[in-house]
Formats: structure tokens, sequence, C-alpha cells
């Protein structure tokens, strides 16, 4: 959050200190004002108001694209002090990664199969193997994400966007998956999937194919691709000179 806060005018709570008690830490923070995204309002809201939420929003995924890979060539895909990543579409219990590329966090997604083997196993018809290979065969960009954009995670009073929260899950990450994590967060809410694509970059394919992986690949990670000593982390602690 304080990098959010460092690094663009996205509205993020304040953070005073972090306390660790019995094995837990507990990070206070000012409140913001406002209330989350209703899923059964959203359907209901006045264009304007939508199209008001949704401009700010498309400012702030501007905004957090912008920043740039970290300050290290070429970019990990980490979290923002350069370590693991947080994200239940990759893991259910723990994080995962760095990753040294795409290549590494596909396979990964893949349970460290290739794609054919990976479909044999999960008995994919052959145009959705193939849509699978073009998607992993892709390299995006690699760009500062959320990673977590879902209605409970953004705060609105009226038609003004008063905060975005839950960054535990942010950091570089391909280009692709802000669109695709976030379709797959709230894909059982029709409005709000369809106006994603307003304000967060489409990738249809890519979102195709990961739909397509399915939810079984979180919920059986067999692969663990440990940290490997031999890759430089050591500017993780200082990324653009932020002291955490």
């Amino acid at each position: 959050m304080k990098f959010a806060r460092q690094h663009t005018s996205i509205p993020v709570p304040k953070v005073f200190g972090v306390l660790r008690y019995r094995g837990r830490q507990y990070i206070f923070m000012t409140r913001l004002v406002g209330k989350e995204i209703d899923d059964r309002q959203w359907k209901v809201y006045s264009q304007d108001t939508k199209d008001a939420i949704l401009s700010q929003l498309r400012s702030f995924i501007t905004q957090l694209r912008q920043i740039g890979p970290p300050p290290q060539s070429p970019p990990f895909i980490c979290n923002v002090l350069g370590g693991p990543i947080m994200d239940h579409r990759l893991c259910v219990d723990h994080p995962y990664g760095p990753y040294r590329d795409e290549e590494q966090m596909n396979l990964q997604i893949r349970q460290g199969l290739t794609v054919d083997r990976f479909a044999e196993i999960g008995k994919f018809p052959k145009e959705v193997t193939e849509l699978i290979r073009r998607s992993h065969d892709l390299r995006h960009p690699i760009v500062f994400t959320h990673n977590d954009i879902a209605m409970r995670n953004i705060m609105i009073d009226g038609d003004r966007v008063t905060g975005l929260i839950d960054w535990e899950c942010a950091g570089w990450l391909p280009a692709h998956w802000e669109y695709v994590k976030a379709n797959w967060t709230e894909f059982y809410v029709e409005e709000w999937v369809r106006d994603l694509r307003i304000f967060i970059p489409p990738f249809d394919m890519e979102n195709e194919a990961d739909r397509a992986i399915g939810w079984s690949r979180s919920w059986m990670a067999s692969l663990d691709i440990p940290f490997d000593p031999s890759w430089d982390l050591s500017w993780e602690a200082r990324p653009y000179s932020l002291n955490l």
C-alpha cells in the first residue's frame, strides 16, 4: 500500500504500523470512506454512475501499469519486495515464485508438465490444447499489477471511488494477468465481467485459455518451483528506494 501511495494517485489506506502477536500479523491503517461495490447493486446502477466509477478505475489501472518493471533486467515476476507472489490462482495455500520469466510461471500453472502432457491428463480436446499452447507460447510485458481486482476490493461513495484495498497479491506480473485474474475472481457476475474490459486492457485469448485450464488446477497444485539462491535478488528490500 505504501508503494502504491508513493507511485500513484490511487486512494489506498495509510499504514501506521504492523504488529505481530501470537504468530499473526496485524496492520494498523486508516479507514476509508464508503462501501465495497455490491454485485446486486451494480446491476441496477445508472449508466452515468457506472461510467464515472469505471473511468476512475481505468485511471488507476493505467497508473499501475506505468510504474515500470522492477529495477533488474530481465524483470522477475515477483512481489513488491522481489519475493514470492501470493496468488490463489497459482496456489491456494502459500506464495509461489519469484519466477525468472513468464515461461516459468506458465510451467507452474501447468504443474510442471508440458502442454501436451497436461492436456492428456486433463483430457482436453485438441482445440483446447492448441488454445493453451498459443497462450503459453506468448511473452507479455511485465507490469505492476494489483492482482485481485474484485468488487469487494473497490470502495465507493456514490459515483466516487474512495479506495482500492487488499494489496497482498500485488506485484510485477505478465500484462494479461490483471484481466485474467479479475475474470476468475468475479466470474459469476455477468454485468461486472462485461465491464472489466472497459478499465482493464482485455486479453480474451489468454483468458479463454486460463478458463480452460480451470478451477481444478488451483486445488491440486503439485509443483513447487523452489527459490534458487543463484538468482540475484540483492535489490529486493529497496525497490525504487522504498523503505518498507
